[in-house]
């Protein structure tokens, strides 16, 4: 064979592969929409590789090839309303310097911080309230997913402490230290109270959004003089 055949070849080759991995990332994304889907309606439990396979119009061994199993479909849920991205293209530990991207904490004062804590975690909840409360149903089924659902709280509460940990100790109410204040924020900031208040409550998210502002501002500085 020559060369110009042999380059020939090579780029045949090359386009071949590129358009087997683009099939196999539509079918991943195909297959990652029908799970949403399937677990928003049925429920972890209830959702089934076959119902998932349905929703998707592939076979179930695709699903245990793209995805592995089941929990590695929660598992790309749940990173891709977390980020707001593919899962895969960001990790979800970099979640604490998301929160902080296009602000300057040096630059802004307690109660901006805390209003910018506020509107990012409205924006995370907007994402990923479905994924959230599937996670909560698949940790009290599945022991590995209650010990993801934990790993996902701490990575939230490592970004809130980050928030939090810029805010000058002598700016916090009296008796708070940074960990406390990042804590009490950690609870006030939490898909336990979006549950409750815009789930339950019927609150909209504009509502939840300052419920969360001038709890966090009552809670961790002191109150302004009249």
């Amino acid at each position: 064979m020559g060369k110009s055949e042999t380059n020939k070849t090579t780029r045949r080759t090359s386009r071949q592969r590129e358009a087997g991995a683009a099939i196999r990332a539509e079918t991943r994304r195909r297959i990652l929409e029908a799970a949403i889907e399937v677990f928003t309606e049925s429920g972890y439990a209830a959702a089934t590789v076959t119902k998932i396979a349905d929703r998707a119009d592939v076979s179930v061994q695709s699903i245990y090839s793209s995805w592995g199993n089941k929990r590695g479909l929660l598992r790309g849920m749940m990173e891709s309303q977390v980020i707001g991205t593919q899962p895969g293209s960001v990790n979800p530990q970099d979640m604490p310097a998301a929160m902080l991207a296009n602000f300057d904490p040096a630059t802004a004062g307690p109660r901006e911080l805390l209003a910018h804590l506020s509107h990012q975690f409205r924006l995370l909840t907007e994402r990923a309230a479905s994924g959230f409360h599937t996670y909560a149903q698949a940790a009290a089924v599945d022991p590995e997913a209650a010990s993801d659902w934990q790993n996902l709280m701490e990575i939230r509460r490592m970004a809130i402490r980050n928030l939090v940990g810029v805010v000058p100790a002598d700016r916090l109410r009296p008796g708070l230290t940074h960990d406390s204040a990042a804590d009490t924020a950690w609870v006030i900031a939490s898909p336990q109270s979006h549950d409750l208040l815009v789930v339950r409550a019927g609150f909209s998210y504009d509502e939840f959004e300052d419920w969360i502002r001038t709890t966090l501002t009552s809670a961790l500085l002191p109150d302004v003089p009249a």
